[in-house]
């Protein structure tokens, strides 16, 4: 298959990464970690409760990218034979043990496993070597290579610690892990409420080749002198923490940064790139994630911190204003508009981009209220 040129495929995922966040509401950052993990080539895990459109933009995801797609809902009560296959009647009769596999787990190029903690023994040690080894025996003895790219899990809830071995390893499995919150702004629950369809409207597809071209352009992307001495101050400050990821961890989250940076158009690793690792860099998910975010934060992405923090204001502000009245309105104009000043002085990426913009457009909003209200 003939590639498109470099600078069209990039184009490609710019595009879907809009396209997902202008439809899924308070979703930029799981939209993020999605596309990283197709990118690297690795798996990730999203956590929370029902609801909070895990399956959408998974479901989105999978029907942009061309290939040979497998998804579960998985029970206490699940066999084998719904994630591997049937065994061969055929083979049977010839004493051999095989498993037709058309249509399941070791011919997907992507999967999506909802629930996937609530896999039985048999089912975990099968997924334990499909996920780390891309390896599948079908009863023959024979290891043979699966064509999985990304598997994205789903669950209601993290593993506790009394879970056992097997799901310690399937958890580890995941590079990739985040929970996912329900919407907290007044302005997205509004979204949610008033605007009917929230199905993502796709504009363009991408084949497995493509995505595996975008991998390697990704692995080529070097790293700057910054982005270097950033990530060793991070877990130099994570150690101190008390939070020590494994070295397998540690070394693959390199990769997920250059699938970042490339995602996000860079030349270059640069440290700003580094706060895709808050999803990487941590093995305990009560406390240490919320300690890796505030230790990236700090060392290589302050512009990212302040983001927050002004969106954060912006939010307040337009919850506590009432624009029938008057003197209320102009005070939150004036706040919103020096919002936007300060998101103007910070160093432009595509997140501050994206909420100067936001703050914008709250900002006309709340004049047309004001105005139609009088």
């Amino acid at each position: 298959m003939r590639l498109p040129p470099p600078d069209i495929l990039q184009e490609k995922f710019a595009a879907v990464r809009k396209e997902l966040t202008a439809a899924l509401i308070e979703r930029d950052h799981e939209i993020d970690v999605v596309l990283t993990a197709l990118v690297a080539n690795e798996h990730a895990l999203f956590v929370g409760n029902p609801g909070t459109a895990k399956s959408m933009l998974l479901d989105s995801l999978l029907g942009w990218t061309g290939g040979k797609k497998f998804s579960i809902l998985l029970t206490k009560f699940s066999v084998p034979e719904e994630v591997c296959g049937v065994i061969s009647l055929a083979a049977l009769k010839e004493d051999r043990f095989l498993r037709i596999t058309t249509g399941k787990l070791p011919e997907a190029d992507y999967a999506f496993i909802d629930e996937c903690f609530k896999a039985s023994s048999a089912i975990l040690n099968t997924l334990l070597k499909i996920l780390n080894e891309r390896t599948f025996d079908a009863g023959d003895g024979v290891a043979r290579k699966v064509p999985l790219r990304m598997c994205v899990g789903a669950s209601n809830e993290w593993p506790s610690p009394e879970t056992g071995k097997e799901l310690a390893a399937l958890f580890d499995r995941f590079l990739l892990r985040r929970s996912v919150s329900p919407i907290r702004s007044q302005i997205g629950q509004q979204r949610l409420l008033w605007i009917r369809d929230h199905t993502p409207k796709l504009t363009t597809t991408i084949t497995p080749e493509e995505v595996e071209w975008a991998r390697r352009a990704a692995d080529e992307l070097p790293w700057s002198t910054d982005a270097k001495q950033s990530l060793e101050t991070i877990l130099r400050e994570l150690a101190k923490e008390g939070v020590q990821p494994g070295d397998r961890r540690q070394y693959k989250t390199v990769g997920v940064v250059q699938a970042y940076a490339y995602l996000c158009g860079a030349d270059e690793v640069a440290p700003e790139h580094l706060e895709i690792a808050a999803n990487t860099l941590w093995e305990d998910p009560i406390e240490q994630p919320r300690k890796v975010v505030q230790v990236i934060s700090r060392i290589a992405n302050p512009t990212g911190m302040r983001v927050t923090q002004l969106l954060l204001e912006a939010e307040q502000v337009l919850v506590g204003c009432d624009v029938r009245n008057l003197s209320d309105a102009a005070k939150a104009a004036a706040k919103l508009a020096e919002i936007e000043r300060q998101f103007a002085a910070l160093k432009g990426n595509g997140r501050v981009d994206r909420a100067r913009d936001y703050v914008r457009n709250e900002l006309k909003k709340l004049k047309l209220a004001s105005i139609e209200s009088i």
